[in-house]
Formats: structure tokens, sequence, C-alpha cells
């Protein structure tokens, strides 16, 4: 037994190592595409698939390098084993413009015929009526979207017919997520094996365009997909980056930007000097490429220094805390009874102060209406560097509409006798403060709600 799984082992990092070099080499591919240098493209996409030829994208994109250097052979050797491998988009072969040089071989009907039996052996086992709902909802989805861009261009971002544009947007947004809640709550994550790529696709789109709670919802039925190759990894990468940003924390991949004084730039990133090696095994470009779509440059050096820059500014002073300081606040406690798996409502006040004794220490007063036995007063302390609030490390802190403050922190716990970690966010305007608590559990999984206090000034 101790020796099969040894053998076991060294098969699985045997195999983990075959595909970090693949994912290389791919990336070191695309990147000599991306350059035109079409002959060092079709030579890495060589030592590529010595390892695999299992991808049917990069598969393709090798055809066309291959077409472009005039590869004849090469090229309609990929190009089948990417229509093998699942490459599905008939007309997109037809019409482009990398593969004219083999329009004129004798091989290039027989190519399109081929393709045309697997599409039509594929399509035997579509759902045809699930397949032709979801590529409506793409095309409502991207058609949108496409208006939207050229309006910004011809009136402005914040014109008004950006803005009227933005509301049909959003109205149709929501009503294509609850068609596809109830499509994922009847036949799970749909491949293209089952409606096509087209409709497949359409899952990650509607629900990247949801609100937050969606996508912390479908992460993990995405992840799943990805693993049975029925959605795309990159796909899996963008909505990770959008979740962590949601949350306060740094993103993965890099996908995310944003505007910081009209200026277009990243969103912070954890751990930027393997972004990259992180990229590849998802099957993206590099972060270069990635930004040279926007005419952005990409200067590691400058960008760490930019993240202690960062990092030194997510503090929090007394300041802050006099924006909810000696205020009544009255609202409720939301919690997750874990006894009977259900949510739970209490009404719930709070009021803060600085202690007069230590200017360090806030009081915050908690009480419960209905539950006054509940009723509790914590003492909590402010470093005097801004970076612990108590035991918990600040992790962001992010200006927010209507003035609003979102501070983000962490901690190391236990929830229900089971070692956790702890995420809590606050939430805090002229109107409302709202702390929601998190729980990881150290036994793995994804952060879920364990509370939430939403509360309401009353003076």
């Amino acid at each position: 037994m101790k020796k099969w799984i040894i053998a076991a082992s060294i098969a699985l990092a045997s195999a983990s190592a075959v595909a970090q070099n693949y994912n290389s080499i791919i990336q070191q591919a695309r990147s000599a595409l991306n350059k035109k240098d079409y002959k060092t493209a079709s030579t890495q996409f060589q030592l590529a698939f010595v390892l695999a030829q299992d991808n049917y994208a990069d598969l393709y994109d090798a055809a066309c390098v291959a077409a472009l250097v005039k590869d004849k052979n090469r090229a309609f050797e990929w190009l089948n084993l990417s229509i093998d491998s699942g490459w599905s988009n008939l007309e997109h072969l037809k019409t482009d413009s990398d593969l004219v040089s083999l329009h004129a071989d004798a091989r290039w009907p027989k190519t399109i015929a081929h393709l045309k039996t697997k599409v039509a052996e594929q399509e035997k086992h579509y759902d045809q009526k699930l397949k032709t709902q979801l590529e409506q909802i793409y095309d409502e989805d991207q058609d949108l979207r496409k208006q939207l861009v050229a309006i910004e261009k011809k009136s402005g971002y914040s014109s008004k017919n950006t803005e009227v544009l933005s509301k049909q947007i959003e109205e149709k947004d929501a009503i294509n997520f609850k068609a596809v809640e109830t499509i994922l709550a009847e036949h799970g994550w749909l491949g293209p094996n089952q409606v096509g790529s087209k409709a497949s696709q359409t899952l990650f789109l509607v629900i990247q365009h949801a609100d937050e709670e969606a996508r912390r919802k479908y992460v993990p039925m995405l992840r799943e997909a990805v693993k049975e190759k029925k959605a795309r990894a990159e796909s899996l990468a963008l909505m990770e980056d959008r979740v962590a940003v949601e949350a306060g924390e740094k993103q993965i991949y890099g996908s995310q930007l944003t505007f910081i004084d009209g200026k277009l730039m990243l969103r912070p990133i954890e751990d930027p000097d393997h972004l990259d090696e992180r990229r590849a095994t998802m099957g993206m470009s590099t972060i270069a490429e990635y930004l040279d779509n926007w005419k952005l440059k990409w200067d590691v050096a400058a960008f760490k220094k930019s993240m202690v820059q960062y990092d030194a500014e997510q503090i929090l002073t007394p300041e802050d805390f006099k924006r909810f300081a000696d205020v009544l606040w009255r609202g409720e406690l939301r919690y997750l009874d874990y006894s009977k798996n259900v949510w739970v409502s209490i009404p719930s006040n709070l009021r803060v102060s600085q202690s007069v004794q230590d200017p360090a220490v806030w009081l915050w007063s908690y009480g419960y209406d209905d539950e006054p036995h509940a009723n509790a007063k914590d003492g909590i302390r402010l470093s005097q560097d801004g970076k612990k609030l108590g035991e918990e490390f600040i992790i962001s802190r992010a200006a927010i509409e209507n003035g609003g403050l979102r501070i983000v922190t962490k901690m190391s716990g236990e929830d229900d006798n089971r070692a956790a970690q702890f995420r809590f966010t606050y939430t805090i305007n002229a109107e409302i403060f709202e702390r929601k608590k998190e729980v990881k559990l150290a036994s793995g999984g994804d952060y879920f709600v364990r509370h939430v206090y939403s509360w309401k000034r009353t003076n």
C-alpha cells in the first residue's frame, strides 16, 4: 500500500510538472504570436504539443501560426487535432484570414467536411431548447454592451444617453440572471458538449454581470465546471479576481482595472512577482500583453513599489471612528443558527464611544431589545500605527459612494470549535452602518457569511 501511495504521489507530481511546463511554453508561444513573431510561436507550439495535444484553442491558434509561416502540413495536422479536441466554430474557421493560404489546398474541403461531421455528431446530443435560450441571452447581453461602448465614445461616460442605457442593461441583467439561475438549479453547469460553446459561455457572462452575492454563490460551481472542462479556466480567473476585489482583498490574476483620478490602473495584486505564472495556469496571456489592450505598460518593480505604498495607506485613524461614534444606531442582527441551519433575525442597537481613560480604546456597546441578557460592551484598541483594531488586522480601507467608508479586517480564531479565518467588513456612511462577519474554515472551502449587523442612524 505504501509503495502504491508513493507511486501515485510521484505520478501526480509528474502530471503537475507537465502541466506547468506546457502552460509555460504555451505562454511563450502566445507572447511571440502577439509580437507577430510567427516562426518562434510555431516552434514553441511544437514543443508544447510534445507534452499535450488536448487543448483545442491552443491547437487552433497553432494551426493559424503554421499557416502564416507556410507550413501547411503542420497547419492541417493541428487544425484536425483541434477539431478532434473540441473546436466547433465552423463559421470562424471558414472566414479566418490567418487560414486563407490553406483554402486552395485539396485538404481544405476535407477539413471543412471533418468539422461539419463533428459538429453534426455533437449537436445530436445538444439540448436544443436550452442552447437557443442561452444563445439569445448571450446576444442580448453583448449587443447592449456594444451599444453602450458606442454611446460612451460619442456622448461620454456621464451623458444622459449613457445613463439611460446603463439602466436598461442593469434591468436586463437582472432578468437574464433569473433565467440562468433557474437553468443552473435544474441542470447544473452546462458544458460545450451539452449546449455548444456560445451557450455554455453565457452562464459565466450572466453571473459575472450580476451582483456580488451571485458571483460569490456560483464561484464554487464554476470551479467544478472548469475541472470537468465544462467552462474556461480564464473565466474562473476573471470571476475569482472580481470576487476578491469586491471583498476588499487583492486580486490574484490581475484582470481587474479601475480609474483613479481619471487614470486607468490595475487594482492591487497579491504577489506580483509570480503573476504571470498564475496567469499561465489559467490559460491567460502575460500581464504585459493583457495591459497592452489598454495601451498600458507593465513594470513589475514600479508596481511592487505602488503595493508597498498601498499597504502603508491601509490604516484607520481616530477620525474614521468619529464618523460613527456617539450615535445611537438601531437595526437588526442576522445570524446563521448552526443548530438548525437557518437564518435568525433579532433587533439590535449599537453605540460607539471613545474611552475617556484611554483615547486609543473605543467602547462598543451592543444592545438587544428582545434578549437584554445578551447586551455587551467591548473595549477595542486601535493600534498606534492604525494597522490593527483589537485582534483584527486592517486589510483595506476605501472611500465609497455617498461619502462612505468601507473597512475590511481579518483575524484567526475558532468558529464552533473549528479553526478558522474571520473576515469583517464595515460599511459606513452618514445614514447606515453594517458590520459583516465571514468565516473560512481551516479545513477548506470559501468564506461564508456568519452574521450581519445592519443599523440606521437614529440621532
